[in-house]
């Protein structure tokens, strides 16, 4: 009887150390991938950012010098300046020059 209860003290014994030592190795296995990742994510997002930038103000210049556009380019255009707005959470020039030539139809 004594075996049987050494046997499973030593089994909990073992599998307590086994998940002490997996969960402190996932932290620090996390921890250097986020290290590793995070870079990549602010550069992809820069460009993210400076793509949209440059579509939306070579569209509203096609606006302003009148090019016409179908109904595809517009709704392509529509869907980058929601990610623009709403996913990357920019707010800039670009914005005021969409609301002036689209909404407002105005030309400068």
């Amino acid at each position: 009887m004594k075996t049987i209860f050494d046997l499973i003290v030593y089994a909990a014994s073992v599998s307590t150390a086994v998940a002490t030592i997996t969960g402190f190795l996932m932290r620090w296995l996390n921890k250097k991938l986020t290290a590793m990742i995070e870079p990549m994510q602010r550069q992809i997002h820069k460009m993210d950012v400076k793509e949209c930038r440059r579509f939306l103000i070579d569209f509203l210049l096609d606006i302003e010098h009148r090019e016409e556009k179908d109904e595809v380019q517009w709704k392509f255009a529509h869907d980058v300046y929601d990610h623009y707005i709403n996913e990357l959470k920019e707010n800039s020039y670009v914005k005021d020059k969409w609301e002036r030539v689209v909404f407002n139809g105005h030309n400068e």
